[in-house]
């Protein structure tokens, strides 16, 4: 995965939909594709993974109760054997101390999950914090959002989440994300369960 330095906001990026940028991570993590040699590689092959089929509304982006669907028909085109499964909520996650999620990173497979759409013309005001590395704020928030797992910790109770998001790392705390899941659409705010396809 390509990441861009501590601090930097790449606007170019954010200009690319965030669940083309999460399969792009997974799938070059998983050597589908060439790992990119730099930014600007980085973002020509998310233009044609959204020419190549990852089909994203302008300005609605990719609703997350049919993005496996759309991912699984790019793997299957790609002839991967990697597949994006429905999931578990976030709710259920914090329920059973993030074992799905734990079980993919064991296996090697990021883990994709939404921060879900919210309501519309409702509670515009409920967002995710988004912590540094170290778990301190980072003056940053998100929501309505696509990101990946790439590893989880637990201190003082509490699960913590290692997240990729257009280009930067953060953490997330699940309880949050779980607080943020009752404002947004029902079971959209997910983590996908991915796989690899047996032979």
């Amino acid at each position: 995965m390509w990441f861009a330095p501590e601090g930097h906001l790449d606007k170019k990026l954010r200009g690319f939909g965030c669940g083309v940028v999460a399969l792009h991570d997974l799938i070059e993590y998983k050597g589908i594709i060439k790992a990119p040699k730099g930014r600007n590689e980085y973002m020509e092959q998310i233009r044609k993974m959204e020419k190549g089929g990852i089909f994203v509304f302008p300005g609605l982006g990719i609703a997350p109760y049919y993005y496996p669907i759309l991912c699984n028909i790019f793997l299957m085109r790609h002839g991967s054997r990697l597949r994006i499964g429905w999931g578990r909520t976030a709710r259920s996650q914090l329920r059973n101390g993030a074992r799905d999620i734990k079980r993919c990173l064991d296996n090697d497979l990021p883990v994709i999950f939404a921060a879900g759409p919210g309501i519309p013309f409702l509670f515009k005001d409920k967002f995710v914090t988004l912590y540094n590395r170290e778990r301190k704020p980072s003056g940053k928030k998100t929501r309505e959002h696509y990101m990946t797992v790439l590893g989880t910790a637990e201190a003082n109770g509490e699960i913590w989440l290692e997240v990729a998001s257009w280009g930067e790392q953060f953490s997330i705390r699940l309880d949050e994300l779980v607080e943020y899941s009752k404002y947004a659409m029902p079971f959209s705010t997910r983590f996908y369960n991915i796989y690899e396809k047996k032979k």
